[in-house]
C-alpha cells in the first residue's frame, strides 16, 4: 500500500490527512503552536480584558459615566460567520453589564447584517445565538440596510462616504461590539470597526466603501489585500468613519474582541475600536503569518463555508500561493448554494467573456458607487484567479452543481466521494501530469503566504 503524508486539513468538521504520496515535494502551512485559553479560563479572561483595556477607560467606568437608562447595545456577527465567540461570551457580558447597574430589558442585541440578507429565525439559532435565542429574541434588532427610516445621516468621510448608521445603535448609551479578528481578504483585517461599517450601515455607505477596493488591471487594488491596512482605501475610510462617530458625536464605542484558532480561545482583547485594529493585526501576524518556500503547481485549501461566497476567501487565500499557470482545488461545503445573488446574476452575465475582459465588465458595470452589491467583488476576485490559474480550479463540495459551477463559474467539481478518498485520487492524477510538481496544502485557510525573499 502507497504512504503518505500526514498533512491534515479540513473539510467542514471533517479532518482529512494522507493525500500526499511520500516522495513527493510539498510544504504544509501549519499555524505555529499555540496556546489556547482553557475553558475556565475564558470568563477570568473576559473580565481582565474589560477591566484593563488598550485605549480606553475600563467598561465599568463607561457604563458609570455613560449608561443613562437609555439601551447599551451589543452588537453581533451575522449568520455568514462562526459566532462561537458570541455564543460563548455574550452571556458572560450580560451578567457584567447587569452587575454594573444596566438593567436587563436595556441591554439590547443588533445583528450587525451589513447589505448581507438579514436572517430568519431558524438562521438566528442554527448560526447565531443556538440555545440562547429564547432568551435575547425579546431583546434583538437585525440591521437592514435598505430601511431608510433606521439610519440617521452623520455627514460624510474625508473620503467623500457618506456616513449613514443603524439609528437604534447611535441612540444607545453604550455600543458594544463583539467581535473576533480574523484577516480579511480585501480589508485587511475583519473584526472591531468593521461591525460599524458595513456591519451597521446604510447600503449608500457600503456600497462607496466597497467601490473603492478595484483596479482594472489587477482586480484588487495591490493595498487591498489579506493581513493589510496600510495604504488600504476601504480600512482607512472605515476606520475614519468610526472615528467621527467617537470623536464628533460623542458616542461611546467599546469593543470586546476574541482571537480565536480552530474554534479555540487564544486570547479576548477590550478597547478602543481603532486600538482594538491594531492590536488585532499584531496578534494575528503572530499566529497567522507563514513563509513559503516556493510557489505550488498545486495549492490545497479547505475553507469552511455556508456559501460559495464565503468560500471565495479561501481562493484567495490560495491564490497568493499558486505559480502562475497552477493549479488550485478548494475544499468547502457550501450547504446553502451559491450565496448573494447578485452574485450569481453577475457570473450569469459575464460566463462567455474570457477572464479579463469579465474581470474588467463587472468592474466597469457592476462596482460603481451606485451599482454595487455584496457579492460582486467575489467575481471579479474569481475571474483575476482563473486567469492566474488559467482556469485549473477545482472544488470539493458535496452540495453545489456541477453544471453550474462548470458553465457559469468556470470551476470543476471533484466527484461526490468521501472528501479524503477523492482528495488523494486528484492528487495522484496531478502529480501523473506533473511529475516534478511542488505541492502546498493550507492547514487553515486563515494562513498569510509570504515567499522567504518578502
Amino acid at each position: 500500500m502507497d504512504k503518505y503524508y500526514d498533512t491534515p486539513l479540513y473539510f467542514e468538521k471533517e479532518k482529512i490527512s494522507h493525500i500526499i504520496p511520500e516522495g513527493t515535494s510539498y510544504e504544509y502551512l501549519q499555524v505555529p503552536k499555540i496556546d489556547y485559553l482553557m475553558e475556565e479560563k475564558i470568563e477570568t479572561s473576559l473580565i481582565t480584558s474589560i477591566n484593563n483595556p488598550i485605549g480606553s477607560i475600563s467598561l465599568e467606568k463607561l457604563v458609570n459615566s455613560q449608561y443613562k437608562g437609555n439601551h447599551v447595545s451589543i452588537v453581533i456577527d451575522d449568520h455568514t460567520r462562526p459566532n462561537i465567540h458570541t455564543r460563548v461570551l455574550l452571556p458572560i457580558l450580560e451578567q457584567i453589564l447587569i452587575e454594573y447597574g444596566v438593567k436587563k430589558t436595556d441591554i439590547r442585541l443588533m445583528v450587525a447584517t451589513g447589505s448581507h440578507t438579514p436572517p430568519t429565525k431558524d438562521q438566528i439559532q442554527d448560526y447565531i445565538l443556538g440555545d440562547l435565542y429564547s432568551k435575547w429574541k425579546d431583546r434583538l434588532w437585525l440591521h437592514d440596510c435598505d430601511e431608510d427610516q433606521n439610519h440617521i445621516d452623520l455627514g460624510f468621510s474625508t473620503a467623500n462616504t457618506p456616513i449613514l448608521i443603524e439609528k437604534r445603535i447611535f441612540d444607545c448609551d453604550l455600543i458594544i461590539p463583539l467581535s473576533d479578528c480574523e484577516y480579511h481578504y480585501f480589508a485587511g483585517v475583519a473584526g472591531s470597526v468593521k461591525l460599524i461599517l458595513p456591519g451597521i450601515s446604510h447600503r449608500k455607505t457600503i456600497r462607496t466603501n466597497h467601490s473603492r477596493i478595484f483596479d482594472l488591471n489587477t482586480g484588487f487594488k495591490e493595498n487591498c489585500r489579506m493581513g493589510n491596512i496600510a495604504g488600504n482605501v476601504s480600512i482607512h475610510d472605515i476606520r475614519e468613519i468610526v472615528t467621527i462617530i467617537q470623536k464628533k458625536y460623542n458616542k461611546s464605542i467599546f469593543v470586546i474582541d476574541a482571537v480565536l484558532d480552530k474554534g479555540n480561545f487564544v486570547n479576548i482583547f477590550a478597547g478602543d475600536p481603532i486600538a482594538i485594529h491594531d492590536n488585532s493585526l499584531e496578534m494575528l501576524s503572530k499566529i497567522r503569518d507563514v513563509k513559503l518556500k516556493n510557489l505550488g503547481d498545486l495549492v490545497i485549501i479547505g475553507k469552511p463555508s455556508v456559501n460559495y461566497y464565503q468560500a471565495g476567501k479561501g481562493v484567495n487565500a490560495a491564490s497568493h500561493a499558486v505559480k502562475d499557470g497552477g493549479t488550485i482545488l478548494l475544499l468547502a461545503g457550501c450547504p446553502e448554494g451559491i450565496g448573494p445573488s447578485d452574485y450569481l446574476e453577475t457570473m450569469k452575465l459575464v460566463k462567455d467573456k474570457s477572464y479579463i475582459e469579465a474581470m474588467q465588465w463587472v468592474i466597469t458595470n457592476k462596482c460603481s458607487e451606485t451599482t454595487f452589491e455584496i457579492g460582486i467583488q467575489n467575481a471579479v476576485d474569481l475571474f483575476r484567479i482563473l486567469d492566474l490559474t488559467k482556469g485549473n480550479l477545482y472544488l470539493y463540495s458535496p452540495f453545489l452543481d456541477e453544471n453550474l459551477m462548470k458553465d457559469v463559474f468556470h470551476v470543476k467539481m471533484l466527484p461526490q466521494g468521501s472528501p479524503e478518498t477523492e482528495v488523494r485520487l486528484f492528487v495522484e492524477e496531478f502529480l501523473s501530469k506533473h511529475q516534478n510538481a511542488h505541492i502546498v496544502i493550507y492547514e487553515d485557510f486563515n494562513l498569510l503566504s509570504k515567499s522567504e525573499e518578502v
